[in-house]
């Protein structure tokens, strides 16, 4: 799978401490890359319980938490499409509750 990010992810994660950056990096490492690799888009396997991927209600908007404890961490994303007709992951919102605001 592709991946992109918006400008709001790329502004938020500049914005990020440098251990919660790293905290996000390696929760993409452990748990959300191998669970695409895998198929979970589709719906089998599910998502890691441990991600608590959802979606936004009335939106083509997704969630996951990246971090229970301070701060709180969650990200938003959104499924689109290359030119080529696969499927690109879009990093929309990183932080904490407040990316709901504007996901």
């Amino acid at each position: 799978m592709k991946y992109r990010s918006a400008e709001s992810f790329r502004n938020d994660f500049r914005r990020l401490p440098a251990e919660h950056q790293r905290m996000f990096q390696e929760v993409l490492r452990k748990y959300l890359l191998p669970a695409v690799a895998a198929g979970s888009f589709g719906g089998s396997p599910p998502w890691p319980a441990r991600l608590r991927i959802h979606r936004l209600a009335n939106t083509e908007i997704y969630s996951l938490t990246w971090n229970f404890a301070s701060p709180g961490g969650r990200a938003t994303f959104h499924l689109d499409k290359a030119e080529d007709g696969d499927p690109v992951l879009v990093w929309r919102r990183i932080g904490d509750h407040g990316i709901y605001d504007r996901p």
